[in-house]
């Protein structure tokens, strides 16, 4: 989806500030933030979320944010990687990206497609939050693919050509800063995350303070890309004890699901 004058949809001096913020957080606490402020900036989305993928259907989600309806985000995040991913219209594309296992490959920008969606997925997704259009970026990553999904609503009305031009010229960057910040977030394909230290940050010990042992050990192995199957082998004890866990930990921490437990340990002060 190459577009000529794409560079001309994007006023660049407007935007290095917020480029030269997400550049400056990568890896920290607040880069999400600072994504969000750029997206915002150059095209006025409503609604994003960006989902890990790996070979063995695993799905994370790294971060959902609605504005307007932040429950609402959360909400569908959980909807989408417990199972509905499968009749994302994008899903085959992804899966194409999973099985090269290439971490070089270009990023692929996609227009939304009503017409391939099934009713009971637009309804859940999109009639239900009022969200009237969507733009996608496939991002080939190490072992897995990121998928980032910025959505307009009905107030905004759908993205323009000159928005998709304008996407197709930061994709790039975009692709970038995601695999960058996220690379530790990307699940394996035989499910188990890539090799990543056990050992808590600052924000992320300030945040998991209040868990028992065996709940924190749980919420960092799932913050390092493990599903909870896997977290539940490494921790040695059975699925339904580590699921236990996680309930126990995210009420106390008040947080419905990974991507607010995720969000939560990356919050600035």
């Amino acid at each position: 989806m190459h577009d000529p004058g794409a560079e001309a949809a994007l006023d660049w001096p407007e935007l290095m500030p917020a480029l030269a913020s997400c550049v400056a957080s990568l890896g920290e606490a607040g880069f999400d933030e600072q994504l969000l402020a750029l997206l915002r900036r150059a095209v006025d989305i409503e609604q994003c979320m960006i989902f890990a993928y790996a070979g063995n259907d695993a799905v994370d989600c790294l971060l959902a944010a609605n504005e307007r309806q932040p429950r609402v985000a959360d909400r569908l995040a959980e909807l989408y990687a417990g199972g509905l991913f499968r009749q994302d219209p994008n899903y085959q594309r992804l899966r194409r990206l999973v099985d090269a296992g290439d971490d070089i490959g270009e990023a692929e920008l996609t227009p939304m497609q009503a017409e391939a969606m099934p009713s009971a997925y637009r309804s859940h997704l999109f009639a239900f939050p009022d969200l009237v259009d969507k733009v996608s970026l496939a991002i080939p990553g190490e072992a897995g693919a990121y998928y980032l999904n910025l959505y307009r609503g009905s107030q905004a009305g759908p993205f323009t050509r000159a928005d998709l031009a304008g996407l197709n010229a930061l994709a790039p960057l975009l692709a970038g800063l995601i695999r960058r910040h996220y690379r530790h977030y990307l699940p394996h394909p035989q499910g188990y995350p890539r090799p990543a230290s056990q050992l808590a940050s600052d924000e992320e010990s300030a945040v998991l303070a209040p868990l028992s042992e065996r709940e924190r050990q749980l919420c960092l192995y799932l913050l390092r890309g493990h599903t909870l199957k896997t977290a539940a082998r490494e921790l040695e004890v059975a699925v339904s004890t580590a699921e236990t866990y996680r309930k126990r930990a995210y009420a106390k921490l008040g947080v419905p699901s990974k991507a607010r437990l995720v969000a939560l340990c990356r919050r600035t002060d």
